[in-house]
């Protein structure tokens, strides 16, 4: 099963039927990396590096195993990685801000997420 975690409303509306959306609503890219972190803790596996992805829009991709028991390391080492950085610049859950320019912004992260889900 895919499923997406994401705070873009633009995702969330291309994709909810299409894949499991977890949309965070009006919360930070730190809050995305954190329900991530869930994800991967009981076995989904990132579909795409989040150490690449920069800005307030975050989509992260899983594919996720029913059968799954253990935690996915992998993941979890890259979403760790992303919220300790996140801290080292100040972003935390409670002070993001939505950028001046969301527009352009949700849509360079709807871009990647249809060049993976197509």
């Amino acid at each position: 099963m895919r499923l997406i975690v994401t705070n873009n409303k633009k995702v969330e509306g291309k994709y909810t039927g299409r894949a499991e959306v977890r949309y965070l609503k009006d919360m930070s890219a730190v809050s995305v990396l954190h329900e991530a972190r869930k994800v991967a803790a009981e076995g989904g596996k990132l579909m795409v590096d989040p150490t690449k992805l920069k800005g307030y829009y975050r989509s992260l991709l899983f594919f996720v195993d029913k059968e799954a028991k253990a935690p996915d390391e992998k993941s979890l080492t890259l979403i760790d990685f992303c919220i300790e950085q996140a801290k080292k610049n100040g972003n935390t859950e409670e002070n993001s801000q939505e950028p001046l320019l969301s527009g352009i912004l949700q849509n360079k992260d709807l871009g990647l997420v249809s060049k993976i889900l197509g």
